[in-house]
């Protein structure tokens, strides 16, 4: 269609910044190698890998949990898809098991660990999506549920709940059966042979609604149990169609492919949930159902329990009855922990063992009930160890719980009186058989109670129900005066006993404790000096270099000068550090290097020839020093022989290999153990423990033993024989020698101008590992070995990256986790070490480093004159100190700042890089104070364990970080636990404090009367005590004080019985009491459901929060809420907004619009009727869009002269909305919906466009899949691009006319979408092509397919591809400098463009 004029068009990127928490599948395998189980966790698109490690005593911070044992987090995986089921099996020529992951609708993808780069690799790819399989189906909603036979013969998956898709291994009876017939079948995958699909409809007996399927144990030929429902009912229709379920077991033979029905039941409960196949020797299989539990096996009679009284008149089928039992197992997870107890946690969160209680045949004849514990609510759980229960959860967080047994007495003598006569009850048989089983051996389990204790726990922020952004309490009055606000983002998340106010930010926030103007101050150190209390490590010294001359502070109580000591203070210094483990300090500068004990000094070595020293680093007791001219001079500590003889420095000049230039160097002590394996022998690791890719060997305060035993608890002797020869004193438990410990050996690494790095090991400087292309930035760094350095260097690289720093250090426990992190192009690269044997190079490490995927971009080629100046102060420094030509590096490692330890990233975006005992590596930026010269840990009596730095100002901050976060997390968190579910957040500005609506559960004893009006009127129900009722919500509203984070004393109020608060918000209406003529009030909108036979009413409440005076000692009891209007409504209401100072209210489908008049009274203005049911409705100035729970979304307007409301403009087509909101570019107005199938559309009113239909219909603009649900979304203007100090005028001609809007995911993440300019969104768009076609794909997994739109309704539509995937653009700066170049080449534009780009959108939605 051609037109006049132009259609405004709008471009947006899709990025996620938080990613999601909630667990959904977990299993335990040998996923680096045959010798060592780990813990495989999926939380959606995400997998992480955790190993189990022993707590030492004590541990670094105070993040060290109780029982000894924790999780270390050792790989984490990005895939483009959503994990549907996890399982895990052992090729026939793996050295490693392999995972099976299943993506909606039929996909399945076999990846294992590749021991060579430290990644997933794709070993085969199943797809079953084909139009004959769907079968007509137009929605499909069954998952593709992945199953394992316990032999490793095959796995099988449910496709489109009608067909089971067989993929067979290869597998020693297997290739028996091949050998006489038919030659080897096709190996397209080596161990996988080619997939069948069998068609459940087609068997002998018919199978609908397949509930769950499994293998069985014990079985010649794989057999799989199905559980299905062939004629479906429903608890309403149990009075004409009971006992519906059936099962039956098909055996595979799967050379012929045929498949026999051996084992059939019919008429079994309805309510039949799931299936958990019993381990040999028992064999058979429990079936768990919401109020039974049957144990069937081909062999023996059945078993059946009733769990409650419901099975009564539910089912005809017979089951016992157990002693005062009354639970409900639907929505359990359960797993078996020995071939006789299964462990199960319950939809409530409680955890029971059930005990199968065998006769001597080997038949089941009961099953024992013993509630155990009350955990999280679970959504899967798996065993890890011999004892040890991961339980994975998407409404809490995931623990890890360590279980035992107590033994109640072994005979029947010692058995207690009370507890002879329960096992007599549980068992229902005369006392006689119960002698028989007492002394038999299977009553060991049924006598013993089992005990669990928590061990670990992985936060989980998810589900957020809900967000609002609120002011910190605690922001130090050097950051007040800001142009952007500073918020945090407050959610409720959580379910019952899990729920949780979380409190996220998403920038490190100093608490400044004090500052000085120090101005020209290039560089500082702190250094310990020679305590008389060991125990004491408190900074004694701080030592400021300028450009002439170097202060020296002493810091105790106060902060003074010092006038006269053995420091060189005429020059400025190059490095200060501790040698002796804090005994002695060492001060280098240009021209000599110090050695001084306290104040005084011990000797000094002359450094003044090669042009001066250039740059300088530490490994206790060497001292590495590299001069202007490329040498490298070692300085080693030598301390005396007697306790009072001083210590001296000796200096050897240590031969490096023959090349170009070293212009960067980096010591490393390592703990690890992993860089000690040289000499051309094994791995230090030897054949017990494989030091993992990123895993620590042990801690070093822990012995070895007690970790093997942990990590190891029944491998083959072999195993043991390993260890018994590595740990020579294996009884020293409770005093860990250090011998026990891997040795710890000292490493110096070189970079050259050609761009190589090597690393040599000290003090002999014997190279050991060498890399050639290292300015590029590889994804993997691999040993090039010492062939290379013969020859002459092609100077190749040394003109196109720069690096300006290199820095090898040990992160996580106990530093056992070497990175190396790099300033490549001025961009941060992180390299993980992971051990990978080699063969070419005897004598160099057996090691490569893999590149860490983050996304802190740090440089800024245009971030104001700010930047230029402190680059250009840079090259002036350099040029006027000729003979020095040092530089300040910007990685300054920290080692104990709050209890964290990591890396502090100087620059104009600082960065603070952590690794706690979890393993896991977190980046937070600290933008709130501009750009950070330089920066040092400091622990001092008026500043515990804190930190300094020097802002762009030339103003020194002394500072702790804030102690109520964790920053031990994607972003720095605080979770408040409510212990019952948050449904509402929304911050109240003028008394500064949130209000909550929360819920708990009650269980409900009476329901309204059938065919009255009135819901007061309540008819008590009588049952047993074995019935379980019913769960009802009662509701509250609270507020929350930011300061604490303690609920408001008395502010709780309670909601009517049955009444459910649907909507809560904070709005500003017209009021006559203030000057601006709005007042903040709290509005809720309440719905009484009270079933089908009584009619639904709705009411609404404002309440106002007055200011009274506090009781004494208690400041939070300055806040109260008065109740102001509470009425009933003539419908329900579904939800609330403010337009324009009045109030709007959805009724279902009526929308009516009220003025609060006179704080007393909803006066009304105009109504509509709109489509079925609004539930979400935001309003922008004097436009509204209102959500349909399944008619998509509509635009109205308000026009307060005509006192009308209209609808402007609708989306024709079906959509169930969860949320919308607006997208903002300066003067363009986008309309965003996020729905049921994940996806997000981006909608225009656009009236000339002839699709609109003269502007009838909204016009959809883009689309976009973001693999999770949205229930949450609200805007936030971009960030000004104004410096520091700017005027107010400045400010507003610099700041954005955009708006970023974010939004929060039920799993946990948090993302944002972004206008972007046309230009912009071409040249990024075709990135995103080819970075498609260009990036390989894990798990054979399509970025483009993943991020298509998808529908469960019926209708044509164009696609609309105007929303960029980020996470996929940012994945381009990750890649090496040539990828980059291609990448860049083919679209036509240079790799800097793009960059700009992406720092550009970086920069504007940095908030938080």
């Amino acid at each position: 269609a051609h037109h006049c004029c132009r259609v405004a068009e709008m471009y947006a990127i899709y990025r996620e910044l938080h990613p999601p928490t909630g667990v959904e599948h977990c299993i335990e395998c040998h996923f680096f190698d045959l010798r060592r189980k780990s813990l495989v966790v999926a939380a959606t698109s995400v997998l992480r890998v955790y190993d189990l490690h022993t707590t030492p005593v004590k541990a670094e911070g105070s993040h060290a949990h109780r029982g000894g044992v924790r999780l270390v987090q050792v790989a984490e995986f990005q895939l483009y898809g959503r994990v549907q089921s996890l399982e895990a099996v052992c090729l026939a020529q793996s050295k490693r098991e392999a995972l099976l992951l299943s993506f909606s609708d039929a996909k399945l993808s076999v990846v294992e660990y590749n021991p060579e780069t430290n990644d997933l690799k794709t070993v085969s790819l199943h797809y079953f999506e084909d139009d004959e399989l769907r079968g007509g189906l137009l929605y499909n909603r069954h998952r593709p549920v992945v199953r394992v036979d316990p032999e490793g013969r095959c796995a099988a998956m449910l496709v489109y709940g009608m067909h089971l898709a067989v993929v067979p291994f290869h597998h020693d009876t297997l290739l028996e059966e091949h050998e006489p017939t038919t030659p080897q079948p096709l190996q397209s995958a080596g161990d996988i042979l080619p997939s069948y699909t069998i068609d459940l409809r087609t068997l002998s007996e018919k199978v609908y609604a397949v509930k769950d399927f499994r293998f069985l144990h014990g079985y010649n030929n794989p057999t799989v149990f199905l559980l299905n429902e062939p004629t479906p009912t429903w608890a309403g229709r149990i009075t004409l169609r009971k006992d519906t379920s059936c099962i039956l077991a098909i055996s595979l033979n799967m050379t012929e492919q045929v498949n026999p029905i051996i084992w059939h039941i019919h008429t079994l409960p309805f309510d039949l949930c799931y299936a958990l196949p019993v381990p040999t020797p028992i064999g058979g299989v429990l079936v768990v159902g919401a109020n039974s539990l049957l144990y069937m096996n081909q062999s023996s009679p059945s078993v059946g329990v009733a769990l409650n009284s419901i099975t009564d008149c539910s089912t005809n089928f017979p089951l016992k009855k157990q002693g005062d039992l009354a639970i409900t197992m639907d929505c359990s997870r359960a797993v078996f922990v020995s071939s006789e107890q299964v462990v199960a946690s319950l939809k409530g969160g409680e955890i029971y063992v059930l005990t199968l209680v065998t006769d001597g045949m080997r038949g089941v004849r009961n099953i024992l009930f013993e509630k155990a514990a009350a955990g999280v609510l679970a959504s899967c759980v798996c065993t890890v160890g011999q004892e040890h229960l991961f339980l994975g959860s998407r409404l809490g967080n995931s623990f890890l719980l360590k279980y035992s047994t107590k033994p109640l007495g072994g005979g029947e003598s010692s058995e207690p009186l009370a507890k002879r006569r329960k096992s007599e009850d549980l068992l229902g048989e005369d006392p006689d058989e119960l002698e028989v089983y007492g002394s038999d051996t299977h009553s060991g389990p049924m006598l013993a109670s089992y005990k669990f204790e928590v061990c670990d726990s992985v936060l989980n922020i998810a589900p957020i129900a809900n967000v609002t952004m609120g002011e910190p309490a605690f922001l130090s009055d050097e950051f007040a005066e800001k142009a952007d606000p500073d918020l945090e983002l407050v959610m409720c998340s959580g379910h019952g006993k899990n729920g949780a106010l979380c409190v996220l930010q998403r920038g490190v926030r100093p608490q400044v404790v004090t500052t000085f103007e120090l101005p020209g101050c290039s560089d500082m150190w702190t250094v310990l000096s020679d305590p008389q209390d060991k125990e004491l490590q408190e900074h004694a010294f701080l030592l400021l270099s300028r450009q002439d001359s170097t202060m020296v502070l002493q810091t105790g109580q106060e902060i003074t000068e010092l006038d006269s000591s053995g420091f060189a203070t005429q020059v400025p210094t190059v490095f200060a550090g501790n040698l002796g483990r804090g005994e002695y300090i060492v001060q280098v500068t240009c021209t000599d290097i110090r050695l001084l004990r306290g104040v005084r000094q011990l000797c000094r070595v002359p450094l003044d020839m090669g042009g001066g020293v250039r740059s300088c680093d530490l490994a206790d007791p060497y001292t590495a020093v590299l001069l202007a001219d490329g040498t490298v001079a070692l300085v080693e500590l030598c301390e005396g022989e007697k306790e009072d003889s001083d210590a001296t420095l000796t200096q050897t000049w240590p031969e490096i290999a023959k090349g170009s230039k070293v212009t960067l160097l980096s010591a490393y002590t390592d703990c690890s153990g992993l860089f000690s394996a040289q000499q051309g022998e094994e791995p230090a690791s030897g054949p017990a423990q494989p030091a993992p890719p990123p895993t620590a060997r042990q801690e070093p305060k822990s012995t070895v033993d007690e970790e093997e035993e942990l990590l190891y608890g029944d491998i083959s002797s072999l195993l043991d024989m390993a260890r018994k020869e590595r740990s020579p004193t294996p009884h020293e438990k409770p005093h860990p020698q250090p011998e026990v410990q891997a040795p710890t050996t000292h490493w110096c690494a070189l970079y050259r101008e050609d761009g190589s790095l090597e690393i040599y090991g000290m003090p002999e400087f014997k190279l050991a590992f060498c890399v050639r292309n290292f300015s590029s930035a590889p994804k993997t760094l691999m040993d090039s070995g010492p062939v290379a350095l013969a020859g002459p260097h092609p100077v190749a690289h040394s003109s196109e990256v720069a690096v300006d720093e290199i820095q090898l250090v040990g992160l996580g426990p106990g530093r056992t986790h070497p990175h190396l992190l790099a300033l490549v192009d001025r961009e941060l690269v992180v390299y993980r070490a992971f051990p990978c044997p080699q063969t070419q190079n005897p004598g160099h490490l057996h090691l490569r480093f893999s590149k860490v995927s983050h996304r802190v971009l740090l440089h800024d080629q245009r971030d104001g004159k700010l930047a230029r100046r402190l680059s250009h102060q840079a090259d002036e420094g350099e040029g006027s100190q000729g003979e020095g030509q040092r530089f300040c590096p910007r990685l300054r490692v920290f080692r104990d700042v709050a209890g964290y330890s990591g890396v502090f990233v100087c620059g104009p975006y600082p960065h603070w890089l952590f690794m706690t005992q979890r393993g896991a590596l977190y980046m937070h930026p600290m933008f709130i104070d501009g750009p950070t010269t330089t920066f040092a840990a400091f622990h001092n009596v008026n500043c515990p364990k804190g930190f300094l730095y020097f802002n762009s100002e030339g103003e020194l901050r002394i500072c702790v970080l804030p102690s109520h976060l964790s920053y031990d997390s994607p972003w720095p968190v605080r979770k408040v636990p409510t212990r019952c579910t948050p449904h509402f957040v929304s911050y109240h500005m003028e008394s500064k404090t949130h209000a909550v609506v929360t819920s708990e559960t009650v269980p409900v004893t009476a329901v309204p009367q059938a065919n009255v009006d009135d819901p007061e009127l309540l008819e008590p129900i009588e049952r047993d005590e074995h019935f379980v009722p019913p769960d009802e919500a009662q509701f509250y509203l609270q507020l929350f004080s930011p300061t604490s984070w303690e609920a408001v004393p008395s502010t709780k109020i309670n909601m009517d019985r049955m009444y459910h608060v649907t909507a809560m918000k904070v709005m500003n209406l017209r009021s006559q009491e203030t000057m601006s003529g709005r007042k903040e009030f709290i509005v809720v909108g309440a719905t009484a459901i009270c079933g089908e036979d009584v009619y639904s009413k709705g009411k609404i409440m404002i309440f106002d929060v007055i200011e009274v005076i506090p009781e004494p000692g208690k400041p939070l009891t300055k806040h109260k809420i008065k109740c102001l209007y509470n009425q009933e409504q003539k419908g329900i209401i579904s939800a609330l907004e403010a337009v324009d100072g009045l109030l709007l209210a959805c009724m279902g489908q009526k929308i009516f619009m009220w003025n609060f008049k006179d704080n007393k009274d909803l006066v009304g203005v105009a109504f509509i009727d709109t489509e079925i049911y609004i539930h979400t409705a935001v309003a922008l100035k004097n436009f509204i869009l209102i959500g349909d729970i399944s008619r998509s979304m509509q635009l109205l307007r308000y026009q307060e002269n005509l006192k009308t409301l209209s609808v402007i403009s609708k989306d024709p087509m079906p959509m169930n909305i969860y949320a919308c909101g607006f997208l903002i570019d300066g003067h363009q107005l986008g309309f965003l919906a996020s729905d049921s199938d994940q996806n997000l559309v981006l909608y225009q009113y656009q009236p000339e466009l002839p699709e609109s239909n003269g502007g009838l219909y909204l016009t959809r603009w883009g689309e976009f899949n973001t693999g999770a649900h949205i229930n949450a979304i609200f805007r936030l203007r971009c960030r000004t691009a104004a410096p520091l100090g700017a005027s107010q005028e400045i400010k507003a001609l610099m700041a954005d006319k955009r708006h970023i809007t974010y939004f929060a995911t039920l799993d946990g993440g948090l993302g944002y979408l972004l206008p972007l300019p046309e230009k912009t969104f071409r040249r990024l768009s075709m990135l995103q092509i080819k970075l498609v076609q260009g990036l390989p794909h894990t798990a054979g997994l399509n970025p483009r397919a993943f991020r298509q739109f998808h529908t469960r309704h019926q209708y044509l539509y164009s696609s609309q591809r105007n929303i960029l995937d980020g996470d996929l653009l940012w994945r381009y700066a990750l890649l090496s400098a040539k990828e980059k170049g291609d990448f860049a080449k083919q679209i036509g534009t240079t790799p800097a463009q793009i960059m700009e780009d992406l720092k550009e959108i970086d920069k504007v939605t940095a908030h938080f």
